[in-house]
């Protein structure tokens, strides 16, 4: 609840867009000596519209670009569109749909883009400046009390239009741009080092179980396999195709035994689960396919049920040291530990891989999320548009079994990967947050 003087009401009545956050920024704003004008008297809005795409150009939709850096991420291409927006490089791409995502970008090459963005060029500021002044907490702190409908919210083009820009001296914009590009220089650089971190786990792993894989050879549109290996199996080209049989010769031939994942751990699919008994506020988390990540299981995210549940569903309980496996959709194999001590139930098309006391559960984690092992997952899989995986075909998977003590040095010497790569993750962000504040702080004081 707040107050406003009806002198203060102009253009919009609805009270989201009066909220104290969003008008203590703009008197912020208006409290300081600098030029400030409206967007629409800063830039053009570029609205060159094309249902073709005859030059080829890349196209640019909202999940290209990353949340609060405005970084472009690579996709696969767009096979069709309906309309596009053609943008020229070094304009700034301002996204109209859900503005709490801050996806703004500034292009640094040609393309076409969704028409959910707007394209702005100005010759007042530098577009540089532009685009890092429009990923602020500042600006983003106001454009959420703007936005208009429940399930696609978007900016309406006016309230846009209006955001007030301050038009600083070119010395000033030159010092924003350089304290930007320096810390997304660097944050690109930790980014790199972390991703080459976690790159060499698969490498190294492979190196302690004593797996050399196969040269990779050329991809044939043929192949030849006797009729004695489909008789009484599967009968379908993929299956049988020559990579997975030079793999699980490579794997025989490991520096330790492999056992069928079904002696090194149990095994309990989960439940499925009415959407009607979800609740909105509880101690129960229910985990869905969209909770398990490769290496971890997020909650953060989860759907709860009531907590009665945990005890009346109790054999579908997941407990600290599981390994949970997705088993069908995109993310169909992807394995992940569970390391909370919440109550949490599974959900259907999941599994629940709980290790005996011969294995290591990480230790078969990493293993089972390996890209071969996981390509050995996608082999057992059935179905098109929607893979699946059953149990039998999960647990038939051999794993190398060093000994305890061994599963255990891996498994450490992985974890401080891991940790490494997440404290460069981690400084990375922290020092593009801190360019973020140490601007705002320029441009509304104290």
């Amino acid at each position: 609840m707040f107050l406003i003087n009806r002198g203060e009401i102009e253009g919009r009545l609805d009270s989201s867009s009066y909220h104290p956050e969003r008008i203590k920024i703009i008197h912020q704003l208006q409290s300081r000596n600098w030029e400030l004008k409206p967007l629409k008297l800063v830039a053009s809005f570029s609205k060159n519209i094309v249902s073709v795409n005859p030059e080829n150009l890349p196209y640019i939709g909202l999940e290209n670009i990353e949340s609060n850096t405005g970084f472009y991420v690579e996709t696969s291409e767009k096979e069709s569109f309906g309309t596009a927006v053609k943008f020229k490089k070094n304009q700034v791409l301002f996204p109209k749909l859900r503005p709490y995502l801050n996806k703004v970008h500034l292009a640094d090459f040609e393309g076409l883009c969704s028409t959910e963005f707007h394209i702005l060029d100005s010759t007042i500021v530098d577009n540089r400046y532009l685009s890092h002044f429009l990923r602020l907490n500042l600006v983003v702190n106001q454009t959420k009390y703007l936005m208009s409908g429940n399930t696609l919210p978007r900016l309406q083009t006016a309230d846009i239009e209006n955001l007030l820009i301050p038009v600083l001296p070119t010395e000033t914009q030159a010092e924003i741009i350089n304290i930007f590009e320096t810390a997304e220089s660097s944050k690109k650089q930790k980014e790199a080092e972390a991703a080459a971190l976690l790159a060499s786990i698969d490498g190294y792993l492979l190196q302690e179980l004593g797996i050399t894989l196969p040269p990779p050879s050329e991809k044939k549109t043929y192949f030849l396999t006797r009729s004695s290996q489909v008789s009484g199996g599967r009968f379908d080209p993929f299956y049988y195709q020559n990579y997975f049989e030079e793999l699980n010769c490579s794997l025989e031939n490991c520096k330790y035994s492999l056992l069928p994942l079904k002696k090194l751990a149990s095994f309990k699919s989960g439940y499925a689960f009415n959407s009607t008994e979800y609740v909105d506020d509880s101690n129960c988390s229910l985990i869905t396919i969209k909770n398990i990540n490769k290496n971890s299981v997020d909650l953060s995210s989860a759907t709860l049920l009531p907590d009665s549940f945990y005890d009346k569903y109790s054999a579908f309980q997941v407990k600290k040291g599981d390994l949970l496996i997705a088993m069908t959709g995109a993310t169909i194999g992807k394995v992940g530990i569970y390391e909370s001590d919440k109550k949490s139930l599974l959900n259907q098309r999941n599994g629940i891989i709980r290790p005996t006391a011969i294995s290591n559960g990480t230790f078969l984690m990493n293993v089972l999320n390996i890209k071969w092992f996981q390509d050995l997952i996608i082999r057992n899989s059935n179905g098109g548009a929607q893979p699946n995986i059953s149990e039998t075909d999960i647990m038939r998977i051999k794993i190398p079994l060093p000994p305890l003590e061994k599963q255990t040095e891996i498994t450490n010497h992985i974890s401080a990967i891991r940790t490494q790569a997440k404290q460069l993750q981690q400084q990375a962000a922290a020092e593009l947050a801190h360019a973020k504040q140490h601007v705002e702080h320029l441009i509304l004081g104290e």
